[in-house]
């Protein structure tokens, strides 16, 4: 009997989230077809195995029982997966009837990587569609991008010491080969902004942007440096470092001296008690 051909791997990194889980899962089942495999790589502490069986027989499910790490949950599920490409996903996302279908179609073009429109929804119900093609920086949301998996695995795969940002990241190094790029320009795919709040993630914050900064000096634009170091700064300030925050707005107006609100920032910094009013830990949403 002639094997069947896998097209696209999907990846879907899950923690202590059991109901999201099984949500999407059913979705994708509407759409998929022999074509499509999906990997499922768990870190929550409680095993789903035993009911995912019973339902998905052919889905691949990883158990790993403690929390590693996103991007390290994706490289797992990549290692396994038997597609030409890597399509990746979280739990709590949402997309149209057509999303699976419109990537099997794109891939006639013989890609390279992948890009869909998407809706943005942020935390008070603004909707917004993000247009692919438009992007300068391309919308790097998972849900909203394929790529081929040698092309993955050249580059790489995920940076797993990153707990922010490491999908921008992964694209650093992507968007320095010269690759195929094909666009689905329908809205594909649904994302809702969730607010990263508290000190927990914002230390995540700090640690990866001050990684990335390091990774890629010499690929970073000015422009790029002059956001990162600004970020820096303000999250310094939340933390109550307000020297290493001046420091951070100083480079931040080195690499943008046009940029007028860093000097406000860099100013409030020098004023620690008035820093203290101005930037707490919490981030209330917009």
């Amino acid at each position: 009997m002639e094997s069947i051909l896998i097209r696209i791997s999907i990846i879907i990194p899950t923690l202590e989230r059991p109901k999201e889980l099984l949500r999407i899962l059913k979705e994708l089942e509407v759409s998929k077809n022999d074509q499509v495999e999906i990997i499922v790589v768990d870190d929550s502490v409680v095993s789903q195995n035993e009911e995912l069986a019973i339902t998905y027989s052919d889905l691949i499910y990883i158990h790993r029982g403690e929390k590693l790490g996103v991007s390290s949950a994706r490289n797992v599920g990549a290692e396994v997966a038997k597609g030409q490409y890597l399509i990746f996903f979280d739990d709590d996302d949402s997309f149209t009837d057509l999303w699976l279908g419109r990537f099997l179609n794109s891939i006639k073009e013989k890609p390279d990587l992948v890009f869909c429109n998407f809706l943005s929804i942020n935390p008070s119900g603004k909707e917004t569609i993000v247009f692919a093609k438009n992007e300068k920086w391309r919308a790097v949301i998972p849900g909203t991008w394929m790529v081929r998996k040698d092309i993955f695995f050249k580059i790489g795969g995920f940076d797993s010491r990153l707990k922010f940002a490491e999908n921008t990241e992964l694209f650093f190094r992507l968007n320095q080969l010269d690759l195929k790029i094909c666009y689905i320009d329908q809205v594909n795919f649904i994302y809702k902004q969730s607010v990263d709040g508290g000190s927990k993630n914002m230390q995540n914050m700090l640690d990866s942007i001050a990684l990335i900064l390091q990774k890629h000096e010499n690929y970073l634009t000015d422009h790029v440096k002059h956001l990162y170091h600004q970020n820096i700064g303000v999250i310094q300030m939340r933390f109550k470092k307000f020297k290493e925050s001046r420091r951070n707005l100083a480079l931040a107006i080195k690499y943008k001296p046009s940029k007028i609100g860093t000097y406000f920032r860099f100013g409030i910094a020098c004023f620690p008690i008035l820093a203290k009013k101005i930037y707490t830990q919490e981030i209330s949403p917009k």
